[in-house]
């Protein structure tokens, strides 16, 4: 967590601050191994909610755990395609998380999804489309509707994941209370 805030405070206001958590934290096995992660970001909303912001990460585990952090944290800040990149004004009120994946893995049967456990990506010659678990259970999302909004996601019909490739993962999430 520290790192991806610092991550977006050098790049808000360059001051080193990825560098000074680095230097505090014991560089264990977990975050000096390769890890796919994301990093979410959500502002109040006007119901007293919050609303997603940004949220960019891998589910590939090809950088050290530290890395991946620190660059999805500037991505999901900054680089998001659905929002503009955050403002100094704005960061004082975003919730920032972070989400450490498993590999992903086939679903041997749809049946055996559990929303809210199973984040999911959907591999689709017309498109590809990824949710993690957390985003089910937050927005009580039946297997059902999961499914259709992954398809929704990724560009496609109702449905298409039946001619695409469906790969399940967990997550780990810090932060974000």
């Amino acid at each position: 967590m520290r790192l991806a805030r610092a991550a977006i405070e050098d790049r808000l206001e360059p001051r080193d601050a990825v560098g000074a958590v680095l230097r505090a934290l014991a560089m264990t096995a977990g975050l000096t191994a390769p890890r796919a992660v994301f990093v979410t970001l959500q502002q109040p909303a006007p119901d007293g909610r919050r609303a997603l912001r940004g949220c960019i990460g891998s589910t590939e585990a090809d950088t050290p755990a530290h890395d991946a952090v620190v660059d999805a944290a500037v991505q999901a800040a900054f680089h998001d395609p659905r929002f503009s990149p955050l403002t100094v004004e704005e960061y004082a009120s975003i919730v920032v998380s972070v989400s450490a994946l498993t590999p992903a893995g086939p679903v041997a049967s749809v049946d055996a999804i559990v929303p809210g456990e199973d984040g999911l990506i959907l591999e689709h010659r017309l498109g590809r489309a990824v949710f993690l678990p957390e985003v089910a259970a937050e927005l009580g999302w039946s297997r059902e509707q999961l499914l259709h909004r992954l398809c929704r996601k990724a560009g496609l019909a109702d449905g298409a994941w039946r001619g695409g490739r469906l790969l399940s993962f967990r997550s780990q999430k810090f932060g974000g209370c």
